[in-house]
C-alpha cells in the first residue's frame, strides 16, 4: 500500500499533462475545422461579391502569327459578347464557361461581322 501512496502524485501529474495535451489538440483541430468551414461558406468572386476574376479566353477559329490561337484576357462573365478586329471588320465572340485542355476558356464565334468605322 505504501508504493501506491508514494506513486499517486506522479500518476496524477501524468493524467493531468495527458489531459492538457488532449485539450490543446482538440482546440487546435476545432479552430482549423471552423476556419476551413467558414472559407467554404464565403462567396467566391464569381458568386457576386463585387470582384471579378480575370480569365484567359481562346478565340476559337482564329490564328495569329505562325498559326497560334489568339488568347484574350477579360473580366467579363460567360455569355458576354466580345468584338475582335479581323481585317477590316470585327468578329463577334461569345465568352463561355467551357474550360479547354490548355487551361483557358473558350470564346466561340457568333455569326455575323460588324464593320469598323
Amino acid at each position: 500500500m505504501q508504493i501506491l501512496v508514494e506513486s499517486l502524485p506522479e500518476l496524477l501529474g501524468a493524467l493531468g499533462s495527458t489531459g492538457l495535451i488532449s485539450a490543446a489538440t482538440w482546440y487546435i483541430s476545432r479552430r482549423r475545422h471552423r476556419t476551413a468551414r467558414s472559407a467554404e461558406q464565403r462567396p467566391t468572386p464569381s458568386q457576386g461579391m463585387g470582384h471579378r476574376r480575370i480569365r484567359t479566353y481562346t478565340l476559337l477559329g482564329t490564328g495569329g502569327r505562325e498559326g497560334a490561337p489568339i488568347r484574350v484576357m477579360s473580366t467579363r462573365t460567360a455569355g458576354a459578347v466580345l468584338l475582335w478586329p479581323t481585317g477590316g471588320r470585327q468578329e463577334r465572340f461569345e465568352l463561355t464557361d467551357c474550360l479547354l485542355s490548355d487551361g483557358t476558356y473558350a470564346a466561340e464565334p457568333v455569326d455575323g461581322f460588324e464593320k469598323v468605322s
